[in-house]
């Protein structure tokens, strides 16, 4: 066991006090002299071609500062990814979604600005529309975009083993179709964009997204602006959960508008807006298909995909590729087969929703494996540690798992719940569901890449600042990088100084997302501690006369090992670097992950997922009544392996807003569509889980130490609520004895299905 001074403890949100005070700023807050408001005219149609545009009469309205249709945006493509791109800011040949982007006004406020919105004329010609993807992939079905055949945005599919010999030596083969449902990310704060395009042909944009650097990249590509000549500032964000990744309309037209009037712009979603114009989960059908002998031993498993695309790809791809190797990686099986269909609809599409397609592909196999359970008469627990992965192995496609937690997960909330002893004494309409997960907790590589840079140094006075370019969304990655960056130097968290997220005054990051700030992020940040490290005990060994090897640092002092007494402080240090050295003492970390990591396919974008692999198990406790088919959550039980825990109260944290997501998406979350069109975009009809529904949630850590992160540490935040949901529904089976495959299990839902019984 480490003895660590600061990596470990319960640490509060740095920013705790800042919030809820209300001197948070975020970017819904910030005013600038001379400041326009934006609207976006959207589509009321699910698909049509576009005739003609009349903005006249928008122009001559009292107050409006200017229009823009794609006459006035460069006609680039864009999406997360080159291979990806089909999708324009402003469409200028057809609208393929309910929503999709038309036109935007800067007017002099937001009533004149919807007021001009209202006076745009578009002349459409309707087309039919497809909202199915099996109906999108027949032949005869609407094309939805040009040169896609049958509406196939990506299709893949990988065999490892003998799939045939697989089936032909299993003693048991089920089969079962599951398929999952749109969710909204719905985080408190919807998208908001402020851009100020200044004389000099430099624009600043302060917005509240995940990825500053890659955001500021995407807008130099879409609208040919030198990237020197972007500066992307977020400030407080209040949450994402994927939705804040993508370059949006909202940030095209921002820039544009700025740009034509001269003066900075601000666009506001509206939370309809929130609804229908951003990112989903993407749906799913999933088939699949086991193959396993009366030991419980998974001989083989087979699974065929169709992913709800809606009408452009953002990270469709890679969510596709996400669901296969989440699907293929948990557990120890030699035969897997896996086909995967990305599909174009004329819905709203989708996006990075956490969890990033492994939800989808959990709740599909740790249902199947509660069946296969039930059919050998077997507990679900023993089931799953007969199959659990472990440490220091290859998946057979071939993943390293380098730390597992799996069997410990497993374990915990067996005993935690008191499983053995509820299961003896079984109350009636009570039920125990369990599930468990993998996900890559060293990053997403979807792209081939991972970068995350910081430096610290140490100014004159002996301050040290730390300056890193990952975004903190409110999971309190700030305190965790702050918390490594202490733990090397010897010091307290605040202490260090924190600079962050300005694409102007700090070194890149791919993003907040995919469980890789703590992972990648963590690595940078420790580099960067190390070699600073070296630089403040090589300054003090000059200072003090001493060699390096005897000197230590403790309280934001050099001393020598054993003479605590003989000495040099920061503030020394600093100095005499500053004044006589004419230097700042410095260091810098880079982090990239292992050449392994790195072998992305474009075709298929399938990529090894990242160097460190996260586990959980998930047990729900649940009681139904049969008269109304309404489920009651009792008790929630969430074990994550998680490497080692850099601040468990954060963790803990982490693991109680993912399961209370994953509780929606099970129970009550539904996007409801009509001709495309969202029915409930607003939280009256949209019925998100409430505070009063929540049970005792208790977060268990196990902690493995992974050789590839820092301290030990893996990823979390996704994975927070990827087991939630089938750990509620097989619970539900075990209570009233019905299988629901089809998400949300709605009280109507169960009702129906006991019903029917």
């Amino acid at each position: 066991m480490n003895n660590y001074s600061v990596i470990g403890k319960r640490i509060k949100n740095m920013d705790a006090v800042t919030k809820v005070t209300g001197k948070a700023v975020f970017a819904a807050d910030i005013k600038l002299k001379g400041m326009l408001y934006g609207k976006i005219l959207r589509s009321k149609v699910a698909h049509a071609r576009i005739l003609s545009i009349d903005v006249s009469k928008a122009r001559q309205l009292k107050g409006v500062k200017a229009v823009i249709t794609c006459e006035d945006t460069p006609l680039i493509k864009y999406s997360i990814h080159p291979l990806m791109a089909d999708k324009l800011a402003f469409e200028d040949k057809k609208v393929r979604h309910v929503g999709d982007e038309i036109a935007a006004v800067a007017a002099i406020d937001e009533e004149t600005a919807a007021k001009a919105i209202s006076l745009i004329k578009v002349e459409l010609e309707e087309l039919e529309s497809v909202f199915d993807p099996v109906e999108a992939m027949k032949a005869g079905a609407p094309d939805i975009h040009d040169h896609v055949e049958n509406n196939i945005s990506k299709h893949f599919k990988m065999d490892c083993g003998d799939i045939e010999q697989g089936f032909a030596k299993s003693e048991f083969i089920i089969e079962k179709t599951f398929t999952t449902h749109a969710q909204s990310h719905s985080s408190i704060e919807t998208h908001v964009c402020v851009a100020d395009y200044n004389p000099d042909h430099q624009v600043t944009v302060w917005v509240n997204t995940q990825a500053p650097h890659p955001l500021k990249h995407r807008i130099s590509q879409v609208l040919a602006i030198e990237p020197e000549k972007i500066r992307v500032i977020p400030p407080y964000i209040g949450g994402a959960f994927g939705s804040k990744i993508d370059l949006d309309t909202t940030h095209v037209a921002c820039v544009l508008l700025s740009k034509k009037t001269g003066r900075p712009v601000k666009i506001i979603n509206t939370r309809e807006e929130q609804f229908a114009a951003t990112r989903m989960r993407h749906p799913s059908i999933t088939e699949l298909k086991f193959g396993f002998n009366h030991d419980g031993t998974i001989v083989v498993k087979q699974a065929k995909a169709i992913i709800d695309n809606g009408a452009y790809n953002s990270h469709g791809p890679s969510v596709m590729g996400y669901h296969n190797v989440m699907f293929s990686s948990l557990y120890r099986v030699e035969n897997i087969s896996y086909e995967g269909f990305l599909v174009y609809t004329n819905k709203n599409y989708g996006g990075a929703c956490r969890g990033y397609g492994d939800p989808q592909a959990t709740f599909a196999q740790e249902t199947m494996m509660d069946m296969i359970a039930e059919k050998l008469n077997m507990d679900p627990i023993e089931l799953r540690l007969k199959n659990a992965n472990h440490p220091d192995e290859k998946t057979a496609n071939a993943v390293e798992i380098t730390s597992c937690g799996l069997k410990e997960t497993l374990e915990a909330v067996k005993k935690a719940s008191n499983w053995s002893e509820k299961k003896k004494t079984k109350q009636k309409y009570r039920g125990l569901g369990v599930a468990s997960m993998i996900y890559t907790g060293g990053g997403s590589r979807g792209s081939g890449f991972n970068y995350s840079g910081a430096t610290m140094k140490m100014d004159a006075s002996g301050t040290i600042f730390l300056n890193t370019g990952a975004t903190d969304i409110g999971q309190g990655s700030n305190t965790t990088l702050t918390m490594i960056a202490a733990e090397i130097l010897g010091m307290e968290p605040e202490q260090i100084r924190l600079i962050t997220s300005d694409t102007d005054t700090t070194l890149p990051c791919m993003g907040t997302f995919g469980s890789r700030v703590t992972f990648c992020a963590g690595n940078a940040v420790s580099q960067a501690a190390l070699n600073l490290k070296e630089k403040i005990i090589s300054q003090a060994a000059d200072i003090l006369g001493e060699p390096v090897e005897r000197l230590e640092i403790k309280a934001r002092n050099v001393c020598v090992a054993q003479e605590p007494e003989k000495g040099v402080a920061f503030s020394q240090i600093g100095a005499v670097s500053y004044s006589q050295k004419q230097e700042v003492l410095t260091g810098a970390g880079y982090y990239d992950g292992p050449e392994i990591a790195k072998n992305f396919d474009p075709k298929s974008y399938y990529a090894y997922p990242g160097p460190a692999m996260s586990f959980a198990t998930h047990l729900a406790e649940v009681e139904v009544d049969p008269e109304s088919g309404r489920v009651e959550l009792i008790n929630f039980y969430a074990a994550h392996d998680s490497g080692k825990v850099i601040n468990p109260l954060l963790a803990e944290g982490q693991i109680e807003g993912g399961a209370v997501m994953g509780f929606g998406w099970a129970l009550t979350e539904e996007l409801k569509f009509d001709n495309g069109r969202i029915l409930n975009p607003n939280f009256h009809d949209y019925k998100l889980f409430s505070i009063k529904d929540i049970p005792q949630i208790t977060p268990i850590l196990v902690e493995t130490c992974d050789p590839n992160g820092p301290f030990g540490a893996k990823g979390l935040g996704e994975c927070a609520m990827v087991p939630t949901a089938p750990a509620i529904l097989n619970a539900i089976y075990d209570a009233v004895g019905v299988r629901i495959c089809d998400l949300p299990a709605t009280s109507e839902k169960v009702f129906n299905h006991i019903k029917s019984k």
